[in-house]
C-alpha cells in the first residue's frame, strides 16, 4: 500500500481551524462530520462512542467520495468547501480531531470510487510529528456510503461517554432533524428523506417539538420572499427555561437541519425572554454561512440580498410578540429620529456606504405644484404607484385613492413620444432610517438591523451629557459610525471594532 505524508505545517493550520469553533474539539470532531454525512445524501447515520477504547466511528450510506474528494479530504492545504454547496467542509472534522486524536481510519465508496486511509500521527526520534496516512481497502462498508473511525486513546476526557450525551449534542447542533415537520419540509426540498439518526444501535425516532417543549402561544411561520416561500418555522413560549440548555433563547435559525445561531433581533422581551422558543429553516443563508456554521457572513455589496432571507424572519418574530401580548424595549422617539435622519441625509453623497442600509428607489420625475400654484417637474425617490392609469380621483374599482404622505403624478411616455401624467399613491419616505432602544445592559452604542440603524438610548454616556440634542447628536453620530464601520468589517475585525464602545461604556459607568 502506498504511503503518504503531508508537506505543510499540519499544527499551525489544524490550531487555526480549531480556534474557530467555540465549543470542545470532541464536539467540533462529531458535528462536523454529521455535517458531511448529511451533504452526501445520507438516509442513515450512524453515531457510536466506546468510552473503553475510546473510539468515535461516524458512519453513513450517503453517496461516499470521488476520487478527486478523497484526495481533498487528506490534503491540509486544501480549500474548504465553496460556500454555499452545503452545511459541511470537506475533512474538516477529520483535520481538526488531529488535536487530541492520535488516528483516523477512513473508508468511503461511491458508484465510481473505492477507497480507504490509515491516517496518523508519528513521533519521530529528534521529538518531531509527522502526519502520514497509509491507503487500504474498505472492509466495513456493505455499499455506497463512508465510515470513519476517530482514535482517542490518548485524551483524558471526552464530553460524551453515553448514548444521552451523544443524543443531546446531535439536538443540540441539528434539533430540526428530530422534529417530524420539519423533516416533512427537507423531504419536499430534495433532502433528508427518511432521514434517521443511530447512536450506539440505537435508532434516534423523531418527535414534535411543539409537543416536547409544551409551547404557549404556538404558531407555526411561513417566510416568504416576493410571494416566494423561503422558509418554515415554529414559535412559542416553553414551559421551562432555556429549554435548549446553555442559556440558548429566541429564534433558533437552521440552514438545512444545520442550528447556526439564535436571535432576539435587538428585541429585549423581558422576564419571558428565556422561555422563548423559535426554530426557522431558511435554506437559501446556506450561501451566507461562515467556516463553522456559528454565524452569518454579510459580504460587502449583498445586503439587500441577505436582508431578502433575514428580514422575513426578523418580521414574523416582531409580529408574533405582538400577537402574544409580550412586551418589548424597543422604542421609537420620532422627534430625535427625524432630525438625526435629515443630518445623515445631507451626508450621503460623500458618505456612500450608508447608501446600501436604506433601499432607495430610482428616481422618477414627477408634477408637483408649488406654493404659487406653478406646476413643474421635479425628479424624486421612493415614489410608489397605486394604479398604473386613471384621473387622480378614484381607481378602476370605484375606490378612493391613498394620497399617502407626497401625492403626485409620474410622466411616463404613450409610445406616441408625448408625455403623459398618472396619479400615485404615495412617496415613500426616502433616505436614513433611524430608531431608538433602550438597552442599558448592551455594550453596543448602536448596531444595524435590516436597513434600520438602532442607536441605544440607555448606553450610559448618555447619562454623562448634561446639555440638549446639540451635545447628544455627537454621540449618536459616533454610535451610527461604529454600527455601520461594525458591519461592513470582516468577521475577524469585529471583534476589534468593539473599542470604542468598551471605552465610552467604562467611562460613561463611572
Amino acid at each position: 500500500m502506498s504511503l503518504h505524508e503531508s508537506n505543510v505545517n499540519f499544527r499551525n493550520l489544524i490550531r487555526d481551524l480549531t480556534d474557530m469553533y467555540t465549543y470542545d474539539v470532541a464536539e467540533v470532531v462529531i458535528t462536523e462530520l454529521v455535517a458531511n454525512a448529511l451533504d452526501a445524501e445520507a438516509t442513515t447515520i450512524s453515531v457510536d462512542y466506546n468510552p473503553i477504547s475510546r473510539i468515535l466511528v461516524v458512519s453513513d450510506n450517503g453517496v461516499g467520495m470521488t476520487s478527486e474528494q478523497f484526495r481533498k479530504y487528506h490534503d491540509l492545504a486544501a480549500g474548504l468547501k465553496s460556500r454555499g454547496s452545503g452545511i459541511g467542509f470537506a475533512g474538516v472534522g477529520a483535520k481538526i480531531s488531529f488535536n487530541i486524536a492520535e488516528r483516523v481510519i477512513t473508508e468511503t465508496r461511491s458508484t465510481s470510487f473505492e477507497g480507504g486511509s490509515n491516517w496518523q500521527l508519528v513521533r519521530q526520534q529528534d521529538g518531531n510529528e509527522q502526519l502520514i496516512w497509509e491507503d487500504l481497502m474498505p472492509e466495513q462498508l456493505n455499499g455506497c456510503g463512508t465510515r470513519i473511525e476517530v482514535d482517542f486513546t490518548d485524551r483524558d476526557e471526552i464530553p460524551y461517554t453515553t448514548p444521552d450525551e451523544l443524543v443531546s449534542i446531535l439536538r443540540r447542533h441539528y434539533l430540526p432533524l428530530f422534529d417530524t415537520s420539519f423533516l416533512e419540509l427537507y423531504s419536499k426540498l430534495g433532502r433528508y428523506h427518511n432521514l434517521r439518526f443511530s447512536v450506539n444501535g440505537q435508532i434516534i425516532a423523531p418527535g414534535n417539538l411543539s409537543e416536547e417543549f409544551k409551547l404557549e402561544k404556538a404558531k407555526e411561520i411561513y417566510l416568504e420572499r416576493s410571494s416566494n416561500l423561503i422558509g418554515y418555522g415554529i414559535l412559542g413560549l416553553s414551559k421551562n427555561e432555556y429549554p435548549i440548555g446553555e442559556e440558548v433563547c429566541g429564534v433558533l435559525i437552521s440552514v438545512f437541519g444545520k442550528f447556526v445561531k439564535a436571535e432576539l433581533f435587538n428585541q429585549f422581551p423581558g422576564r419571558e425572554g428565556p422561555r422563548i422558543f423559535g426554530l426557522v429553516e431558511v435554506p437559501g443563508l446556506v450561501k451566507y454561512l461562515n467556516t463553522p456554521k456559528s454565524d452569518f457572513i454579510r459580504p460587502r455589496g449583498q445586503h439587500k440580498e441577505f436582508e431578502g432571507y433575514y428580514g422575513p424572519i426578523r418580521d414574523c418574530f416582531k409580529s408574533w410578540l405582538a400577537e402574544a401580548g409580550i412586551q418589548t424595549l424597543e422604542i421609537d422617539v420620532t422627534v430625535e429620529t427625524r432630525k438625526i435622519e435629515k443630518e445623515i441625509a445631507k451626508i450621503l453623497e460623500d458618505i456612500p456606504e450608508l447608501g446600501e442600509f436604506f433601499g432607495f428607489r430610482s428616481p422618477k420625475k414627477v408634477l408637483r405644484s408649488d406654493d404659487g400654484g406653478n406646476i413643474s417637474s421635479t425628479e424624486h425617490e421612493g415614489i410608489e404607484a397605486s394604479f398604473p392609469i386613471g384621473d387622480g380621483h378614484r381607481g378602476k374599482n370605484g375606490a378612493p385613492p391613498d394620497v399617502g404622505l407626497d401625492p403626485g403624478q409620474t410622466l411616463v411616455e404613450d409610445g406616441k413620444g408625448i408625455a403623459k401624467a398618472t396619479p400615485v399613491s404615495r412617496a415613500a419616505r426616502r433616505g436614513p432610517k433611524i430608531t431608538f432602544v433602550n438597552a442599558p445592559e448592551k455594550l453596543e452604542m448602536a448596531w444595524v438591523e435590516g436597513n434600520t440603524i438602532s442607536i441605544n438610548n440607555g448606553h450610559p454616556v448618555l447619562n454623562k451629557i448634561k446639555g440638549g440634542y446639540k451635545e447628544k447628536r455627537v454621540f449618536y453620530f459616533v454610535a451610527i459610525g461604529c454600527a455601520v464601520q461594525r458591519f461592513l468589517a470582516t468577521q475577524d475585525e469585529k471583534a476589534d471594532l468593539m473599542f470604542i464602545d468598551r471605552l465610552l461604556t467604562a467611562w460613561g459607568s463611572k
